[in-house]
């Protein structure tokens, strides 16, 4: 390869030679270094906006992959990355060396960031072929082609799905290839999946919740939602414009969103779901099963589903039918063998077929008595001093002296 600069930075040629010194190529502004047998070029040929653009080229100087990109690099494992103009945005992609798309990240979910009326493009003085589109934010670069130091890069090589990491407050996703999956762009990642499950990881992008694969790392279910559950029986559900419906792992949405409350699909296959403070349950396609019509619902456990009306509590089975009247003034879902309720003060610990057993007074009635007994103890206290002081009028004072 031969270089012949005219002045420098600005006027230059690169040419590729064989080992008597003919060109095997036109001239370009710059010629990388080979790698897996191709070596990146820019021609002198511009972009409209003024750019360079890079592609590949063989040891025989033939174009292997045509100058189209605003940046790329070397070929590492047969493939590399190339960034390019995506509407409004700078997109990047994985191609192989015959110029392939291996993935494309979807950059038109990330509305806010790599914008290219934001960046700027610098190169390294004379060669063209080291060069970055630059994003500054506070003082800092963001670049879309991330890079890690060799010790990070030997850790995610050895790991045996993606890996989330966080750059300046974002995080971005990066698959074991170190192939970037999700640029630096996120607020948050469900890493430890309190909210994620079942073949999808919840992302945060602004105020709005999606989904990733959590073994490619790849976008499954765009920024669509302000709020999410865990994830029940292949169902998801998610809030959308106030409303909660659910959609499966492939992000098709199941249930429409109409319910105000909702909860998870339990193994009797039945959602405790809400509209206008309303209470029933659907099953997994949808289905009405038990009618809004109570003031309250639980989702089912053993069977069985705790229900209020005006303010009374019982349970139902799967089918609606009462096991239990409403004839409680507390209670709580039968999570358990057994559970606690409360009617006329008294407490008890409830089975399923409604056999009560006896355990001590009711919460408001104990706190009552405890209220009743300081009142009493302040009666009876304020009592002893006033007949104190009518009867031994001078103990006090007596009592006062002998302590002088």
């Amino acid at each position: 390869m031969v270089k012949k600069i005219t002045v420098s930075c600005r006027s230059y040629e690169t040419f590729l030679t064989d080992k008597s010194g003919r060109k095997l190529t036109p001239a370009y502004r710059d010629i990388g270094d080979f790698e897996e047998g191709l070596a990146e070029f820019v021609p002198m040929k511009r972009s409209p906006q003024g750019h360079g653009l890079h592609g590949f080229i063989d040891k025989q100087g033939k174009v292997i992959i045509e100058p189209k990109y605003i940046s790329t690099d070397q070929f590492r494992k047969g493939k590399t990355w190339v960034i390019y103009p995506s509407g409004t945005h700078y997109g990047l992609s994985y191609i192989d060396r015959a110029g392939k798309e291996l993935y494309k990240i979807p950059i038109q979910y990330y509305p806010r960031d790599y914008l290219i009326r934001d960046s700027k493009i610098d190169f390294v003085c004379n060669h063209d072929t080291k060069e970055d589109v630059l994003w500054w934010r506070n003082g800092e670069f963001f670049i879309l082609n991330f890079n890690f130091t060799p010790f990070v890069e030997q850790q995610l090589l050895q790991s045996k799905s993606i890996s989330s990491f966080k750059y300046q407050g974002k995080f971005g996703i990066i698959d074991k290839d170190l192939a970037l999956k999700v640029p630096v762009a996120l607020d948050d990642v469900d890493a430890d999946f309190t909210y994620s499950g079942q073949g999808m990881e919840r992302v945060r992008y602004g105020d709005k919740y999606g989904y990733v694969s959590p073994i490619t790392g790849e976008l499954l279910v765009p920024f669509n939602y302000t709020d999410t559950r865990k994830p029940t029986n292949g169902l998801f559900w998610v809030k959308k414009n106030g409303k909660w419906g659910c959609i499966d792992k492939t992000g098709t949405l199941r249930i429409p969103h109409q319910y105000d409350e909702a909860t998870g699909f339990t193994a009797e296959n039945r959602s405790a779901v809400a509209i206008n403070g309303k209470f029933g349950h659907i099953d997994k396609s949808g289905n009405v099963r038990t009618p809004l019509t109570y003031d309250f619902a639980s989702y089912y456990k053993h069977g069985l589903s705790m229900v209020r009306i005006d303010d009374k509590y019982g349970y139902i089975d799967t089918t609606g039918r009462f096991i239990i009247q409403t004839i409680y003034d507390e209670a709580l879902p039968f999570d358990h063998a057994t559970t606690i309720v409360e009617r006329s003060w008294l407490r008890f610990e409830l089975s399923r077929d409604g056999r009560e057993h006896f355990i001590g007074f009711s919460f408001k009635l104990n706190a009552l008595l405890i209220i009743a007994g300081m009142l009493v103890f302040i009666w009876l206290s304020s009592l002893f001093y006033q007949v104190k002081s009518r009867f031994w009028p001078g103990s006090d004072k007596a009592h006062r002296s002998q302590g002088h």
